[in-house]
């Protein structure tokens, strides 16, 4: 699947560089938008440094300093990129690019993510949770025993639906959130804050057997880089970028955690949190979650619905064909609201590829606020008048709706 001899030795360079250097995203960022580089690969190109100290593009004085002081310790990243790939051979480890076409989908689109990463284990699971739903699972190191019990339900009940689980292999709710989802359709995927190969917590070592061989594990720092304590923030981002949602299963007022659902909600993810005791010092963060508008967990159906939400949406950016939208995600029914909230979108943007039932579904939920007339329903689905009259005979003659006086409602709600 993946081409480990092209452009490899460019991104294991990239990564030394990162982390030896004092190259920033600014910095190449400065470098492409003047031409200097067509991308980050550039960087391993001895000559195309040399030519780019000349003078000859409109660089900040900051760039090209940090340019020469790439060129003076060039040698010596390219060591360190050796030793990197060393380990990657050694321990099976492979690299991905976000150049590749097999770079996760939900990070494409978010500013800040990795331009290379790593990888250990099944990697399809990350390539089917494109369009299969990923959640993140977060939460306490020390978690209380309804927390624990919450998240093995919550998590098999999502795995059981082909939903991937991700999470940061930590003690508490994190462990609960893998070996819960391990063996379920949708997997699970652990971010670790140093590289893959180096296993913490190390007591986690079997479930990191577990996951490596039955899941997969990724980090954006290089084989052989410890966890240090800067790396966890860093971490977190990618775990809530990887998602279509986060769920907090149990948080203090001082957690990490928090740190993942801020991250989510600031690239636009629905957060959940596990209600809890007002009481608990171990809850207060949660609680202060759902205080500033986070959705309550109540069961893995709410969660269920908001990844076919943002599945939906994902789908029709890719250009996706139509009759995909609903595919596997939405009931035949469509009996549940949050399942016509999403055909209400999709009516927005995209009425043509909505079928007769959809069209009654919206005609019916209508209907449920009071008894309207065809002209109201009309504007309410922009159809045209012969289209609901049309709808609204088949419903009259099939005894879900009656009419009155003009007027059409509900024989049973």
């Amino acid at each position: 699947m993946f081409d480990y001899t092209e452009n490899i030795k460019s991104d294991f360079f990239y990564s030394a560089m990162m982390l030896n250097s004092d190259m920033t995203f600014k910095t190449i960022n400065d470098l492409t938008e003047h031409n200097a580089i067509l991308d980050y690969r550039g960087l391993h190109n001895l000559d195309l440094l040399n030519e780019i100290v000349k003078g000859n593009y409109d660089l900040k004085p900051d760039t090209v300093h940090k340019v020469k002081n790439l060129i003076d310790s060039f040698k010596d990243i390219e060591k360190i990129a050796r030793t990197y790939n060393q380990i990657a051979t050694a321990n099976n480890i492979g690299v991905i690019s976000c150049l590749d076409k097999y770079y996760p989908y939900n990070w494409k689109n978010l500013s800040g993510m990795p331009k290379v990463f790593y990888f250990c284990g099944n990697y399809s699971i990350i390539e089917r949770m494109t369009l299969g739903g990923s959640v993140a699972v977060v939460g306490s190191r020390s978690p209380s025993r309804y927390a624990e019990y919450a998240t093995d339900n919550i998590c098999k009940a999502l795995g059981d639906k082909g939903i991937t689980i991700v999470s940061g292999m930590a003690y508490g709710i994190d462990r609960h959130a893998h070996i819960s989802s391990l063996n379920t359709d949708g997997g699970t995927v652990a971010v670790l804050a140093g590289g893959v190969d180096n296993i913490y917590p190390p007591k986690n070592s079997d479930i990191y057997e577990l996951i490596k061989n039955n899941g997969v594990i990724i980090s954006e720092m290089p084989p052989g880089q410890k966890p240090l304590r800067q790396y966890f923030p860093s971490r977190n981002r990618l775990i809530a970028g990887l998602s279509d949602c986060t769920l907090v299963m149990e948080a203090g007022s001082v957690s990490g955690t928090l740190h993942t659902a801020s991250f989510a909600a600031s690239q636009g993810k629905e957060v959940f949190v596990l209600p809890n005791n007002i009481y608990y010092e171990n809850a207060l963060g949660g609680l202060k979650l759902l205080e500033d508008g986070g959705n309550v967990l109540l069961n893995a159906e709410s969660v269920i619905d908001s990844v076919a939400r943002s599945l939906m949406y994902k789908r029709m950016d890719m250009g996706c064909p139509a009759e995909l939208y609903y595919q596997d995600q939405l009931r035949d029914d469509f009996s549940d609201q949050a399942n016509i909230d999403a055909l209400r979108e999709l009516a927005k943007v995209k009425p043509e590829v909505l079928t007769d039932d959809n069209w009654k579904a919206l005609i019916k939920d209508s209907l449920t606020l009071k008894p309207m007339c065809a002209d109201e329903l009309c504007v309410l689905t922009t159809l045209p008048f012969y289209k609901v009259s049309k709808l609204l005979t088949e419903l009259e003659l099939n005894g879900t709706v009656c009419q009155d006086k003009g007027k059409y409602s509900l024989t049973f709600v």
